[in-house]
C-alpha cells in the first residue's frame, strides 16, 4: 500500500477538530461560553441558526485545508518543535478567521455580538487544536525523523 503523507496530514487535521470541540463545549457548559467552535462556524453558513452538524463539517474542512498548508509549509520551516509550530499556524488560522467572521457576520448585525469570553474560549480551543496536530504530526507522520545536532 502506498503512503501518502498529504492526505494523512488532512485526516490528521479532521481528527484534531475533535478535542477542539471538546473543550469549547465543555467551556460552554460551564457557562465561559456562549458557543462552541462547530456551532459557531455554522454560522458562517446559517448566518443566525447555529448547528452543530453543518458547524462540524465546516470545521472538518478548515481542519483539513490548514493542517495541508500546515505539512508543505514544514518543508520551508523544518521539521523541528512540531507542537509550537502548529500552535503557531492555528492561532494565526483562528486571528485570520475571526477578523472575517467579525467583519461578515457579526459586523453585519446577524447575531448579537459575542461576549469578550467567547474570544478568550475560541483561542484556547485552537490552542489545543495545534497542540493535538502537532502530537498527531510528530508521532505519526514524521516518526522516523530525527532530530539533527550541531
Amino acid at each position: 500500500m502506498k503512503y501518502d503523507k498529504p492526505t494523512l496530514a488532512m485526516f490528521m487535521g479532521a481528527l484534531s477538530t475533535i478535542p477542539y470541540e471538546i473543550v469549547t463545549r465543555i467551556l460552554m457548559t460551564f457557562g465561559f461560553a456562549k458557543y462552541s467552535v462547530y456551532q459557531l462556524t455554522s454560522f458562517m453558513i446559517t448566518l443566525d441558526r447555529p448547528n452543530a452538524i453543518l458547524g462540524a463539517i465546516y470545521s472538518i474542512i478548515l481542519g483539513c485545508v490548514l493542517s495541508l498548508v500546515f505539512y508543505y509549509a514544514l518543508k520551508f520551516l523544518n521539521h523541528d518543535y512540531f507542537i509550537v509550530k502548529s500552535i503557531g499556524i492555528s492561532l494565526l488560522n483562528w486571528l485570520t478567521l475571526e477578523v472575517i467572521f467579525m467583519w461578515l457576520i457579526e459586523g453585519r448585525n446577524f447575531i448579537p455580538p459575542r461576549p469578550i469570553n467567547d474570544y478568550y474560549s475560541e483561542m484556547i480551543g485552537s490552542i489545543v487544536f495545534g497542540i493535538t496536530l502537532g502530537l498527531l504530526f510528530r508521532y505519526y507522520l514524521f516518526k522516523g525523523y530525527k532530530k539533527s545536532t550541531s
